[in-house]
């Protein structure tokens, strides 16, 4: 039987109690009106009654006068009809509203008898009151009935009264007692859902409730049942889950640790014990350097690489939710790192065993064509053989870019350069090409264009792709337009054709690597743009495309303008007189770099391996010193590590001059990449001379740091920053530093002090403590426990002191001009 809604329900009763005090209210307004109407219909029949009673009371009188007047003579027969008609006429009204009291009546039919006697004898002298009797009682009869009415009246009220409250006494007695009802049946369920849901909470997943009561708690409990199914059913799915992530973590080759918001290690799995062993549980990577193996800010912002011992391990972290701490994954690529060296070493080898020749020949060459003697036409030869030579140089170039863009291990040697010098050698060298479709190659720069800084070799290879692209999707009779123009701070480098265009989705991937448009007919690698890309990135440029099918495309590069400044002679006057040590292993490169640097006035001697050159320094005293890498006995590595382990030759500026050139153990020094750009080896030469680079560690606080920060770049100083001591441990250990500079308002400067461990390869060990006011007066006497190891400077000066360690770091050197950034 289907049940009521509680709505339903409480409807129904509420209608019902309605219709009981509807009917109680209707029956007691109507006895009310009942007694209300009997006695006004009781109090006018007697009042009706009493003055018929005075009327034939009044018509008696008259009769019995008339009669009297009669027996004297006075009145005739006609006044005693009438007055005696008037009476008869009068009392049977009377009568007729006596009807309906019996008393009345009879007094009524008295009063006529009494009337008659005085008919018969209406000459005697007979009291007249003793006729008037029954009527005078007919009267008072009148007013008893009148108070009986009244009384009766009073009586039916109280009573009617009496019974509505009495019904309504007893419909609020059904109403509570029907809400009672309703309250029970609703408030089990209710009880049963709330225990139910109480035992749910506490973990109980196999609860059900009944389901009865209304309808809505029918519907409610059956929504609970199925919940509470849903629910069992969800954490039997998560705890199946839990279990086979538990297992899949547990089995990972890569270590998994979940940090807690202070740093705790709060859970790590088997192989995080097997990698890192310090990660334990418990341990506080806060406060020991050693469990973690890395900064964890630096693992925050990207997969950072670091030697553990004899493991390589590449470490992430990422932050948990709502500040809950960090997960760090800590992954073993010492298999990588040994290929990616392998790589490195093969493609150094080989592009050593390729550019070595032809940095003989290109070398050469460019003697040769600055020699005098030469005829018209022996020049023009030597022209060309000096642009295929170039030419062949940039395709080798070009396969082993394909590798260092994959190990972003790109180098660029910026320095002033005409960009309309460039254009035309890129235009000429790729004319013939043109000509020979028929097409037409336009170069559009004006004669007073700023130079820019970049890498003129690399630019060469840009412009170079971008124009072989040109050409090659420009069918013949179309054009080919190189353009340049100086806009504010940077240099714009447009390369146009008229070719057949790209659509927008074309456009928007044509950078990425591999990637052909649909009509390239299976011609080319898909590099060539993405190097491209990758080398204006390099430059701090940037480049962008428009194009349309059918309207050609046009490849728009911005550069930055070289700031106007004597620095490049400053650099090469640098070297006038100087002494410099060439060493190489191959005669014929050392004999072209001493010719090089014998034309900026420099004194040169050689050396074609590196003991030689460790005995040539310790014999006599020189200013500096190129070094090849690759050489046979002791290799370039060698030598250097020799050279800053000698406390008389460590400050001695060396520019390595090697295809080597991408190792990480030459950070710090200054290279020149073979094959050799002269002008190039001989503005890093000079800049060596005149400053030689210092990386710098910096521990600071974020303010400190922002004020910091411009005057390093602008000073072109290598630097890293780091804010805590832990920071400072692991920055120490995956890089090497000759000077710190530690903020003395840090409040643990002391313990970052200590933690340093600087193993540069230039100067002393230098810390800097910076103050916020003059040097040694921070305020807050926080250096005053490591003043003696440190040396206290106020952070103004901090630009400054670091120049003037660059500037005393060679021999005989005074300390270097602070405004010169000939770098």
């Amino acid at each position: 039987m289907p049940r009521l809604s509680l709505a339903a329900s409480l409807r129904a009763a509420l209608l019902g109690l309605t219709v009981v005090l509807a009917v109680l209210a209707a029956f007691g307004v109507s006895a009310l009106y009942g007694s209300r109407q009997d006695y006004e219909d009781r109090l006018s029949d007697g009042l009706q009654l009493q003055a018929a009673a005075s009327r034939v009371l009044a018509a008696g009188v008259v009769e019995e006068a008339t009669l009297r007047l009669s027996a004297d003579g006075t009145a005739g027969a006609d006044a005693r009809a009438r007055a005696r008609a008037a009476f008869d006429a009068t009392l049977d009204a009377a009568r007729v509203l006596a009807a309906g009291d019996p008393q009345s009546l009879a007094l009524v039919d008295r009063a006529r008898s009494a009337q008659a006697d005085v008919r018969r004898s209406p000459g005697s002298r007979s009291d007249p009151l003793a006729a008037r009797a029954p009527l005078v009682r007919l009267s008072g009869r009148q007013d008893d009935r009148i108070t009986a009415a009244r009384q009766s009246a009073s009586d039916d009220a109280r009573r009617a009264f009496l019974t509505i409250i009495a019904g309504g006494g007893l419909a609020v007695l059904a109403a509570a007692a029907l809400v009672t009802l309703l309250v029970r049946s609703v408030r089990r369920p209710l009880d049963a859902l709330v225990a139910a849901s109480g035992r749910l909470a506490g973990g109980r997943r196999d609860v059900r409730v009944p389901e009865d009561g209304p309808e809505e708690l029918m519907a409610l409990a059956r929504s609970f049942n199925a919940m509470a199914a849903d629910v069992q059913d969800a954490a039997a799915r998560v705890e199946a889950e839990r279990r086979r992530l538990e297992l899949t973590i547990r089995s990972l080759g890569d270590a998994l640790v979940i940090l807690g918001p202070d740093g705790a290690v709060t859970a790590a799995n088997p192989r995080a014990a097997e990698l890192v062993p310090a990660l334990s549980v418990g341990t506080q990577t806060g406060t020991d350097a050693v469990a973690l193996p890395v900064a964890l800010h630096a693992a925050l912002t990207e997969e950072t690489t670091v030697e553990h011992g004899p493991l390589t391990l590449a470490i992430t972290a990422a932050p948990l939710e709502d500040g809950a701490g960090h997960v760090v994954t800590v992954r073993d690529v010492s298999e990588r790192a040994r290929l990616e060296r392998l790589k490195s070493e093969f493609a150094a080898t080989a592009s050593h065993e390729l550019r070595s020749p032809l940095t003989s020949i290109k070398g050469f060459v460019e003697l040769l064509i600055e020699s005098d003697g030469l005829t018209p036409r022996q020049r023009d030869f030597l022209d060309i053989v000096s642009v295929s030579t170039n030419r062949l140089v940039e395709l080798v170039n070009d396969l082993l870019d394909v590798t260092r863009v994959e190990a972003g291990a790109i180098e660029l040697h910026p320095r002033p350069t005409d960009m309309a010098e460039l254009a035309r050698e890129v235009a000429q060298l790729l004319r013939p090409r043109a000509q020979a479709r028929d097409q037409q190659l336009v170069v559009d720069v004006a004669a007073d264009l700023p130079r820019a800084l970049v890498d003129p070799a690399r630019v060469r290879q840009i412009l170079t792709n971008l124009l072989t692209n040109a050409h090659l999707y420009t069918p013949d009779g179309g054009r080919l337009t190189v353009a340049a123009r100086a806009e504010g701070l940077t240099l714009v480098v447009e390369v146009a054709d008229t070719g057949r265009g790209m659509t927008a989705e074309d456009a928007e991937r044509v950078f990425e690597r591999f990637f052909r448009t649909g009509g390239d007919d299976g011609a080319g690698t898909g590099l060539g743009l993405a190097i491209v890309r990758s080398l204006v990135d390099l430059h701090g440029g940037d480049i962008a495309v428009r194009s349309a099918p059918g309207r050609g495309t046009t490849f728009t590069v911005r550069f930055p303008l070289a700031l106007q400044s004597d620095r490049l002679h400053a650099a090469r006057d640098a070297l006038h007189g100087k002494r410099v040590l060439v060493v190489d292993d191959e005669p014929e490169i050392a004999a072209l770099i001493t010719d090089r640097l014998r034309q900026a006035g420099v004194v040169v001697d050689i050396a074609t391996d590196g003991s030689a050159a460790l005995d040539r320094l310790r014999e006599r005293r020189y200013d500096a010193m190129t070094l090849d890498i690759l050489m046979p006995q002791t290799d370039g590595l060698e030598t250097l590590r020799a050279l800053r382990a000698d406390p008389g030759l460590a400050a001695l500026p060396v520019v390595v001059v090697s295809v080597f050139s991408g190792r990480e153990a030459l950070s710090g020094e200054w290279v020149v990449a073979k094959p050799i750009d002269p002008e190039e080896l001989v503005d890093t030469l000079g800049a060596a001379l005149l400053a030689a680079r210092v990386r710098v560690l910096a521990v600071a606080r974020p303010a400190v740091r922002d004020r910091l920060t411009g005057t390093l770049d602008d000073l072109g100083i290598d630097h890293d920053w780091v804010e805590g001591p832990q920071d400072v441990a692991a920055a120490c250990r995956s890089r090497y530093y000759e000077v710190a500079i530690v903020d003395a308002g840090l409040p643990d400067t002391a313990a970052a002090v200590a933690a340093l461990d600087l193993r540069g390869r230039r100067t002393g060990h230098t810390v800097l403590l910076a103050t916020d006011g003059e040097a040694g007066h921070d305020g807050n006497g926080a250096h005053d426990a490591v003043v003696g190891s440190a040396q206290a400077i106020a952070l103004d000066d901090a630009g400054a002191v670091i120049l003037g360690l660059l500037g005393s770091a060679g021999p005989d050197r005074g300390l270097a001009d602070p405004t010169d950034d000939s770098r």
